[in-house]
């Protein structure tokens, strides 16, 4: 095939992908693909079944009808590739939007990926790849039920608490066909975070904590992920009460120093601007129990957040433990767990510089 006419084919390819785009927008504004809201069905809950497709509750309270053989997956939300991964279906995804290289080194195939939007899906793209199935945030259902008008389904997913983990990790596991992975992940995340709620149920002395998120001031309140790590790692969170108008509300400092907490972490997912060092350098900080005792530490790991949405968590409240309660943790036990995570995810270890912790 010579180039110009390689060239043709890939124009026109894209020149079909922007009219279905135009079309779906601008004529069909009624249609609802095959998802429908207002599902009185638990999210995970198969409502219909046969040989060809099974039709799921997401985490948008939408039935969506899938394939049962799925070849190609896209996704415009990347707390999804790690699961999806996990559950050997990693070389699948044949659209993403923002990798890391640790990704990469988990799934080489992701490389090759379409960008098909950042957080945002690009609806041109993705009816021009046009994968079996997509998934993206369960909060964002205009999105959704843009990508089914263009023909694809669109699974709702959300990872911000225990229960909502365990209901994504059902889902992914249904429609994937790999349940009985998605089993062994819920069991181990269930169990850790039932082990560790227990544990800190006897704690008398609870530490005070705060995670701080891109900058100094921003915490993570009460509503987040990492606010309940806190609270299961056996510790008060002093921002559980604030009163939040946006993820990662802004404190400021002066409502920290009046908090006064044990322990400091500093967001490692959020790419913060400043370190633990930065905070014991400011003078006006040095009086706070947390800089005066050197209880400032940015969560692990560099490579591989332990604070991000999913299983991996179950790490970050390991690490909080063995900060704030040594004797509960000590390396040698967090390294053990270490090692039990991701030979479970993923079938290998890693030493902790391949991880950066």
């Amino acid at each position: 095939m010579t180039s110009e006419k390689k060239t043709s084919r890939i124009t026109a390819a894209k020149l079909a992908a922007v009219i279905l785009v135009f079309l779906v927008a601008f004529m069909l504004p009624g249609c609802s693909g095959t998802g429908s809201g207002g599902s009185s069905e638990k999210p995970g809950t198969v409502v219909a079944e046969n040989d060809d497709s099974i039709t799921i509750v997401d985490q948008a309270q939408r039935e969506v009808t899938v394939p049962k053989k799925i070849n190609s997956i896209a996704l415009s939300y990347r707390v999804v590739i790690r699961p999806i991964i996990s559950l050997g279906e990693g070389g699948k995804i044949k659209g993403c939007g923002k990798t890391e290289d640790f990704l990469f080194e988990l799934q080489p195939s992701l490389k090759k990926a379409v960008d098909v939007g950042k957080g945002v899906a690009d609806l041109e793209a993705l009816a021009e790849l046009g994968p079996d199935v997509f998934f993206n945030k369960g909060n964002d259902p205009e999105t959704l039920d843009s990508v089914e008008k263009l023909g694809i389904p669109a699974i709702g997913l959300s990872f911000e608490d225990t229960e909502e983990m365990i209901t994504a990790l059902d889902i992914l596991g249904k429609v994937l066909g790999k349940q009985k992975k998605a089993e062994k992940l819920i069991s181990y995340y269930d169990n850790k975070i039932a082990a560790d709620e227990k544990a800190a149920e006897k704690i008398k002395d609870k530490k005070t904590a705060i995670v701080m998120g891109s900058s100094i001031g921003k915490v993570a309140d009460g509503t987040m992920l990492q606010g309940s790590m806190i609270r299961t790692a056996g510790g008060v969170n002093a921002a559980e009460d604030l009163e939040a108008t946006e993820l990662w509300p802004t404190a400021g400092t002066e409502q920290i120093f009046d908090w006064d907490p044990d322990f400091i972490f500093i967001s490692g997912s959020e790419g913060a601007n400043y370190t633990a060092e930065d905070i014991y350098k400011k003078k006006a900080w040095s009086e706070m129990k947390a800089v005066k005792n050197r209880h400032v530490y940015v969560m692990p790991a560099q490579k591989d957040s332990w604070e991000f949405p999913g299983v991996v968590s179950a790490l970050g409240i390991d690490y909080m433990i063995s900060k704030m309660y040594p004797d509960r943790m000590p390396s040698e036990k967090l390294q053990k767990n270490v090692d039990e995570f991701y030979k479970l995810s993923y079938g290998r270890t890693f030493a902790p510089e391949q991880l950066g912790y």
